[in-house]
């Protein structure tokens, strides 16, 4: 499997690339003025160009590094299953939430984001999930937690990484809008049971789908990068938008998240890992 593991960060590298040239656009092109050095015309296609497809494409090669590298952890058959899977289930949740306000709240997403389906729902987002479904099934797992405290863990990495990122995509940037009013830049709180819940349905479903092979993703260091990278733009982006206090709750939130394993480390008695429970089946 090493091949799946050097396309994985092969892909991270253009996954990285294109989070730093969104981080530069937002501080330097986005909303700005037209440089007194570019014709206009052929600037306004760029800006049209770079604004339609950076953003999909970001999340789309971090989608293929988390492909490659859950494929080379658990195999082909069963990696691409459960990645199957995990993308209808997240696909199924945000139709759901985006059509009847359940279990987020009321929203809606902009055209920023690329095609959508059913006109509702980006085609990128379920692929989002994923990514971060990976990364923090994985700090999960490092817990040794059961299983049920592993996916459960593994939700509250989902939740951690909205902390921050929500207010920076919907206050920030309308990457999306709520369509009701909210206690957290506009967010209402809901959407974090919203969160937790989805993040519960799909972690467990990549668990009783990704096979044997689960047990080794605990050891990759790719899921950490993925959960790290992730974190920078909404980051960046609260930062550049004055919105200091998401940017410190969010980080501390996410920063958390990724110390899980050592603080579980450090108490007096460990649970059996759940990836050995499933390679017992």
């Amino acid at each position: 499997m090493d091949r799946w593991r050097k396309a994985a960060w092969a892909f991270t590298a253009l996954h990285a690339a294109l989070i730093a040239g969104s981080i530069v656009a937002f501080r330097f092109v986005v909303n700005r003025p037209v440089p007194a050095w570019a014709e206009p015309e052929s600037w306004a296609w760029a800006y049209r160009v770079g604004m339609a497809w950076t953003g999909p494409m970001y999340i789309v090669t971090g989608f293929a590094a988390a492909l490659a590298g859950w494929v080379a952890t658990v195999g082909v058959r069963r990696g691409l299953l459960s990645a199957g899977v995990v993308v209808a289930l997240a696909l199924g949740a945000e139709l759901l939430g985006v059509g009847t306000g359940f279990p987020f709240g009321s929203y809606g997403y902009g055209t920023t984001l690329g095609p959508r389906v059913a006109g509702m729902v980006p085609v990128v987002i379920p692929l989002s999930w994923f990514v971060m479904l990976f990364a923090s099934f994985a700090i999960a797992a490092r817990c040794g937690l059961g299983a049920a405290g592993t996916c459960a863990v593994a939700a509250l990495g989902l939740v951690a990484w909205d902390v921050l990122m929500d207010p920076a995509m919907s206050a920030a940037f309308p990457f999306w809008s709520w369509h009701q009013g909210g206690e957290y830049y506009g967010m209402p709180l809901v959407n974090w049971a919203g969160w937790m819940l989805t993040g519960l349905v799909l972690a467990t479903a990549a668990l009783a789908t990704a096979g044997p092979g689960l047990r080794d993703v605990e050891a990759e260091r790719l899921p950490l990068v993925l959960y790290g990278l992730n974190g920078l733009f909404p980051l960046a982006l609260a930062l550049e938008s004055g919105m200091y206090g998401a940017a410190l709750i969010g980080g501390a939130a996410m920063l958390a998240f990724g110390a899980a394993p050592a603080l579980a480390a450090a108490l007096p008695r460990r649970a059996a890992s759940p990836a050995r429970h499933a390679g017992a089946r």
